[in-house]
Order: C-alpha cells, then structure tokens, then sequence
C-alpha cells in the first residue's frame, strides 16, 4: 500500500495552538481549492467523529467517509469506512521543534486494482502527495489568520 508523508514547521507557533486548528479539521480542509466539500456526521461514539470528504484528485472527483480517533500525542489517526477508494487511512501529529511545531500529515491508501496498481499507484501518489501539501498550506493560512 503506497504511503504519502507530508511534514512542516510552524515557526512561532505552539504545538497546542497547531493542534487546536487542526483538530477542527474542516476550517483548514476548506482552504483547500481541491477539496469540494468535508461535513461532519453523526457518530456512534464520544470518542471518535465521522466525516464526509468530496474532494478533486487527478481530475475525478473521489468521496469517502472517514472516521478519526483523537489520540495522545497529539495525534488525530483516521480511516475510511465507506468511499471509493478500496483502503484509506493515515493520521495527522503535531510535535514541538525548536522555535515551533511541526505538523505530519500521513495518507496510506489502496485503490483495489491490483492489476494496474504498478501503473496506477504512482500517479495516485502524486496526487495524495498534493492533497496532503495543500492541506498543510490551508492549515498555515487559517493558522495565520486565526492570530491576533
């Protein structure tokens, strides 16, 4: 299964302050030109949340619904349970680093054709590798508005 890292530094910014905004999630995921749309749904339990993606990969529009589970760390992991995708899942830490956080964002996926996964998977990575870049970028744009 192809694994997408993507990582930055926050100078100036307190890890708590990084994970207050991300963990809100669709404030960032709004910024995000690619990303259609992202609306929380009702979930069976206190201690996790459901939400629904729709965002433009490789030029197809491709949805899924994911359910995240906030742990210590901070850490935000999260999983597809229905979507067209045949796995997603990955997680989101921030940590503090010399004069700021980072924050890491990690996407793995499969997309269930494992005939043309050679031909496929590359051209997938690139694009999970560019969502996950552009939600960083949204992150420390609503991170720089959100600051007195």
């Amino acid at each position: 299964m192809p694994v997408i890292q993507a990582d930055m530094d926050l100078a100036g910014v307190h890890p708590d302050e990084a994970w207050s905004v991300l963990k809100g999630g669709k404030a960032v995921a709004s910024r995000a030109g690619h990303v259609r749309a992202v609306e929380p749904l009702p979930s069976a339990s206190d201690a996790t949340r459901r939400t629904a993606w729709r965002v433009l990969l490789n030029g197809s529009e491709v949805s899924w619904v994911q359910r995240e589970f906030a742990e210590p760390g901070p850490r935000l992991r999260f999983e597809q349970v229905t979507g067209d995708l045949e796995e997603l899942s990955g997680s989101w830490s921030v940590t503090e680093v010399p004069g700021g956080s980072r924050v890491s964002l990690t996407v793995s996926f499969h997309l269930g054709v494992d005939g043309l996964a050679p031909l496929l998977d590359p051209i997938w990575s690139q694009s999970f590798q560019a969502h996950a870049d552009a939600l960083l970028r949204a992150l420390t744009a609503t991170l720089r508005e959100e600051r007195p």
